[in-house]
């Protein structure tokens, strides 16, 4: 199981007292079925997550 995972910022604003910065996440980006099978008694399965991205932008005063 191979699931592709990037992330990427930059500081937009370094002051005395204030820092902006925004980033970009990316999670499973080749999007993969991911099967996860918990061999046991009482076990089960699971999916793994899908493609999914997310954008922040972050202020440290």
């Amino acid at each position: 199981m191979l699931a592709v995972n990037a992330s990427a910022g930059i500081d937009l604003h370094k002051g005395d007292h204030l820092k902006t910065r925004f980033q970009v996440d990316g999670e499973n980006l080749n999007n993969r079925l991911n099967v996860i099978d918990f061999g046991g008694l009482f076990s089960g399965n699971a999916i793994g997550p899908p493609r999914s991205y997310a954008l922040r932008l972050i202020a440290m005063f």
